[in-house]
């Protein structure tokens, strides 16, 4: 019995020792890698991405935060979507993902030579260092030849390819101007998309789309629509009159080919996630003009509500995009400014007011860039209390 312990003792101390030597040599091989690879020498052919053009998405990041604080615009995140391919739904990105931003790519030619490193010429020995029998057979010293270093491999440097739709550029004002819908009382159908290429459900720019056309029978190749989508009815707060429909622009589509029933389309601008069954409308070139820029005060005296807001935000504060009942029937302009008044609060009747009405107070101020028939999108420049839906605009 005491002799079967012991080799059941031998057996386990052998295994023990020859997993250990299992790891160290794993971990041998592993540094011998390490050493041997040099993370300075790029295969050829092989995209190399600057550090600085790489974000670590932290808890909380979305794309659109992202594209705000490094890229300066809100509505560059679908060039990060389609520039980074793994990602799948663009609303779900988790800390430690690695987000390629766009800039300058570096690519390595296939052709570039490697850089050899001049060879060390062995010392030449002395005569008097060898003996004199060898030292008269052996022949005269020639000189060794040194391969000179090879010229570096050419770098080819490719410009990012800007973000820009005829028409738009890539001004913020120009890309607010385009993307920030309206409100309207009548809606156009010019075709509806019913399917992509490459069978995805969220798309951007660049795919390729299938459009219902039957609506449409004038389409061509060519044509540039408008996506778009209904986000909802609009009431107006005060008055409970119908408005009409609060519109969210998507993108730009460019028709490529027609069928009898179906065109095909490329998406040539996209400002938010495009899918089956949005619409299209005629596209309209947008402009940023001098009037926009300056900004000016309406011609006539005029007194309004804001009547919906962009986002579905309860309070809304400067550079967010509200839109108000007034339009050209009123005389209303690209340029003109507004400011934004709240109604005066009411004293108690118990109070040394009695009851008093205070005066309306000036909260804030907008100016328009956009105006329908009956109602104007506008941008607040400034506030200095919360904006929401039913506040009082005025001419000042």
């Amino acid at each position: 019995m005491i002799r079967d312990y012991g080799q059941r003792w031998i057996t386990a101390i052998l295994m023990t020792v020859g997993f250990i030597i299992i790891i160290i040599s794993g971990n041998s091989i592993a540094q011998e890698a390490v050493k041997k690879e040099d993370p300075q020498q790029a295969q050829k052919g092989e995209l190399q991405i600057p550090e600085d053009r790489k974000y670590l998405v932290k808890e909380g990041d979305t794309l659109w935060d992202i594209s705000t604080s490094v890229m300066k615009d809100p509505f560059l995140w679908p060039r990060l979507w389609k520039d980074n391919k793994y990602i799948i739904n663009p609303d779900l990105i988790y800390p430690g993902n690695v987000i390629i931003l766009p800039g300058d790519e570096i690519v390595i030619k296939e052709d570039a030579a490697p850089v050899t490193t001049p060879k060390e010429a062995e010392p030449i020995k002395k005569a008097e260092d060898v003996p004199p029998s060898v030292a008269e057979e052996a022949a005269p010293p020639v000189e060794e030849d040194i391969a000179a270093p090879a010229a570096a491999p050419q770098i080819e440097r490719k410009e990012a390819r800007p973000f820009i739709l005829e028409g738009i550029g890539i001004l913020t004002d120009e890309v607010l101007l385009f993307s920030s819908g309206f409100v309207v009382s009548k809606l156009e159908d010019k075709g509806v998309i019913v399917g992509s290429w490459d069978k995805k459900v969220l798309l951007s720019d660049n795919d390729i789309i299938y459009i219902n056309r039957k609506n449409n029978p004038a389409i061509a190749n060519g044509d540039k629509y408008t996506i778009y989508k209904v986000v909802r009815e609009v009431e107006h707060p005060v008055t409970g009159k119908d408005m009409g429909y609060l519109v969210k622009i998507l993108g730009v589509v460019q028709i490529t080919d027609v069928k009898k029933d179906v065109a095909t389309g490329t998406i040539i601008r996209s400002f938010d996630f495009i899918g089956y069954g949005d619409k299209l409308m005629p596209y309209k070139k947008a402009a940023v003009t001098d009037d926009l820029i300056k900004g000016k005060t309406p011609d006539s005296k005029l007194r309004g509500y804001i009547v919906e807001v962009k986002d579905e935000k309860i309070q809304n504060a400067q550079l967010d995009v509200v839109y108000i009942d007034k339009g050209t029937k009123d005389g209303i302009k690209v340029g003109d400014k507004f400011a934004i008044v709240r109604p005066g609060a009411k004293t108690s009747r118990f109070s040394p007011g009695e009851g008093m009405k205070l005066p309306e107070q000036i909260v804030g101020e907008l100016k328009v860039f956009s105006v329908q028939e009956g109602t104007a999108a506008a941008l607040v420049l400034n506030s200095v209390r919360t904006i929401t839906r039913g506040d009082i605009i005025e001419t000042k």
